[in-house]
């Protein structure tokens, strides 16, 4: 049986967790040092009034903390041993990125970012193949809107970061349109990190020649130049190389995740 682990978290919930309820920042420290690495499978969490000391926070926001961590399958009850945590890799789901997500101080490290970007080359081509074999034309007006409305973000000399929102709103729409509830969840669960992660690709890259690439093969559909078959290989293509310098700025973090130690710290 493995001894109970001392934990070294501060007595401060982080503050770049915002307003939240006190149980759901409880809940989001322990889950991070859980991610981190601090706290293992297997390893037991103090008892609670011995926990909720080391936090400074009150025995009953602790136990709400516990019983949202216990819901998500990162931690369980064990009879005769307390709290112990599991393997998130083993049981956890959907809803724990969305929470990491969630918090700024957490540096999701390159390896988890590789696997990320990876599963993106790999998986949007296929459900823009999708997307545009459901579209009608009002659709795909309706995606070059959004293509315009970058330009015109662009000439106002927008921040990556405005440009991003536009560029998860296109992502969206093609997630609606491919007609898959499944993949719509999904894509709900990453939206937090697609934000963050096109933010981080847009510095990486020249973006209004970005715009105008994809814009250029929306309109090959449009004139019913392109099939979408041909659109997706294109596509593939098209991230394969312009993500090299994205891929080589994430290579340069640790491997590891880790709490960053700044706030505000891009965490991509």
């Amino acid at each position: 049986m493995k001894k109970t682990t001392p934990l070294t978290i501060a007595d401060e919930i982080p503050v770049a967790q915002g307003q939240a309820p006190l149980p759901r920042r409880i809940a989001q420290t322990l889950m991070a040092r859980i991610f981190v690495g601090e706290l293992k499978p297997g390893d037991r969490l103090p008892p609670d009034r011995v926990l909720a000391q080391q936090l400074g926070v009150d025995r009953t926001s602790l136990r709400a903390a516990l019983s949202e961590l216990a819901s998500r399958n990162i931690i369980c009850a064990v009879k005769g041993s307390g709290v112990v945590v599991l393997d998130y890799r083993e049981h956890a789901g959907l809803d724990m990125l969305d929470a990491l997500f969630d918090m700024p101080g957490i540096d999701l490290g390159s390896a988890f970012n590789l696997e990320l970007l990876d599963h993106w080359i790999e998986v949007m081509p296929a459900i823009v193949k999708a997307a545009l074999r459901h579209s009608t034309p009002a659709d795909l007006a309706f995606i070059d809107m959004l293509f315009e409305r970058q330009i015109h973000l662009l000439a106002r000399g927008a921040a990556n970061k405005d440009l991003a929102v536009i560029e998860v709103q296109i992502q969206d729409e093609i997630a609606r349109l491919a007609g898959s509830t499944i993949l719509r969840l999904f894509a709900n669960s990453m939206r937090r990190f697609r934000l963050r992660f096109s933010t981080s690709f847009f510095n990486s890259i020249h973006v209004h020649d970005h715009v105008r690439a994809q814009r250029a093969l929306l309109n090959g559909i449009m004139a019913g130049n392109v099939t979408p078959d041909e659109v997706s290989r294109r596509y593939r293509a098209y991230l394969e190389e312009h993500t090299r310098r994205h891929r080589e700025n994430i290579s340069r973090l640790p491997s590891n995740p880790s709490l960053c130690t700044e706030q505000g710290e891009d965490n991509t």
